[in-house]
């Protein structure tokens, strides 16, 4: 897969994580086992797996003026991810994220945006240059819609690769999902976009196809243990999930969209899924965001590992 130029626009947050024996229920407390800040938020670990995985990449987001933006730029900064475009607000503090992680790995997050909800339409409109040096332009919902679009839109007037991550419960519009060269929802996220409930393959592919009809390119269908579907106006591809021992998935999904931009090849998708899911894997075999995404050595060996894990139509 060829080495890429990344810009990945998004959040930067530090998570607050506690581990579990089982997500609470409403009105429930439960004693937890332990506590870390870790750097996360949706951007910033998309930004950081594509860099380990051998990409060449940048970051444009926005931090507060506070310890925590230090702890983010160290935790970048050390995979060699540019900081070059990354904002400082003075007025909002660092986002972050609350974070419990159960003893069978499932999470539930609630995210305070602070200072990524500061990243507007006009900081995307005065970086063009660093839209139009990349080969990929990575994206989430953790910032205003109003940025996102504005993104795409740039990424569009550039000739840029955009990849959209859905990643929250923002509303967007399905015009603006259309702008999309890439959308890339998980089950949750598509059934949010679509008003329809997934349940079976045939629902994954009829929701794959209202996205495609609201004029993306494609669609990339995250789906957990079943591992994930590729959708195009000519192809409809599904690769299986990786057998590995899961702790933790909380930065799964943005190790998945970082391979997608890695090694994005229209003219195989099936192989891109397989690499997606090899990556999204490995995420899950490690606790906390940042610290659970690999280098390139380990996805090839665990795809080395399993010859027989092959996509099919």
């Amino acid at each position: 897969m060829t080495k890429r130029k990344i810009l990945v626009v998004g959040s930067a947050n530090i998570d607050l994580v506690t581990r579990v024996s089982r997500i609470p229920k409403p009105g429930e407390t439960l004693i937890g086992s332990s506590f870390q800040t870790v750097c996360g938020g949706k951007g910033a670990n998309q930004a950081m797996a594509a860099a380990r995985l051998g990409a060449s990449v940048s970051f444009l987001g926005c931090v507060g003026e506070d310890g925590f933006a230090g702890q983010q730029r160290a935790s970048l900064g050390a995979a060699g991810v540019n900081l070059d475009y990354l904002k400082v607000d003075r007025d909002q503090p660092t986002g972050t994220a609350v974070i419990e992680v159960s003893d069978a790995g499932e999470n539930s997050i609630v995210v305070v945006p602070g200072a990524n909800f500061s990243l507007g339409p006009d900081d995307i409109y005065a970086r063009r240059g660093a839209f139009e040096a990349a080969d990929v332009v990575l994206l989430q919902l953790e910032v205003p819609v109003e940025t996102v679009e504005a993104a795409l839109d740039l990424a569009r007037e550039c000739g840029v690769l955009s990849i959209l991550d859905i990643g929250s419960d923002q509303t967007i519009t399905p015009a603006a999902l259309g702008k999309a060269s890439v959308i890339s929802p998980n089950r949750s996220e598509a059934e949010h976009l679509t008003g329809k409930a997934i349940q079976t393959h045939a629902d994954v592919l009829e929701a794959a196809h209202i996205l495609l009809g609201y004029g993306a390119g494609h669609v990339v269908m995250k789906l957990g243990s079943e591992g994930s579907r590729y959708v195009g106006p000519a192809s409809d591809q599904h690769a299986d999930a990786f057998t590995v021992s899961v702790i933790d998935t909380t930065a799964a999904g943005d190790a998945f969209t970082a391979a997608l931009g890695v090694g994005w090849d229209p003219a195989d998708p099936g192989g891109v899924l397989r690499f997606a899911n090899a990556v999204g894997a490995l995420a899950t075999t490690r606790a906390g965001a940042q610290p659970s995404l690999p280098e390139r050595d380990a996805v090839s060996a665990l795809l080395a590992e399993n010859p027989s894990n092959a996509s099919c139509d």
